[in-house]
């Protein structure tokens, strides 16, 4: 009977490195695609705060809006624009319709959030 000596041999050890630089760069690509979800995840909560920070405002003001929309840039910078306006709802002369609509440029590309709530006046 031969016996085998304790330890690895250098290919096991080679091939070990090999498989684990692998799964290291499978890892690493992932890290730019997480990072761009991650952010897109922030400015979407961000614009949705906006967005109901806005409306709070407004239904506590409890008066009509104006059907052309107003809009400013709650940051003080073109980051995100907010628009809010109010409408008529048929057949109902005591509700109105208020909206606000908060978009922002992300990777080029234009998005957006649009709130819509109805008011008893």
């Amino acid at each position: 009977m031969s016996k085998r000596p304790n330890g690895l041999s250098m290919i096991e050890v080679i091939v070990a490195f090999g498989v684990l630089a692998m799964a290291l760069l499978a890892l690493l690509g992932c890290m730019p695609a997480a990072a761009r979800m991650q952010n897109c995840s922030t400015l979407s909560t961000q614009a949705l705060y906006l967005a109901e920070q806005k409306m709070d405002f407004l239904l506590k003001q409890d008066q009509r809006l104006a059907t052309i929309p107003e809009s400013d840039y709650p940051l003080g910078d073109l980051s995100f624009n907010r628009q809010w306006w109010g409408g008529g709802v048929a057949g109902h002369p005591d509700l109105q319709r208020i909206e606000v609509l908060v978009t922002w440029m992300e990777r080029g590309r234009p998005h957006e959030i649009h709130l819509q709530c109805f008011l008893v006046l």
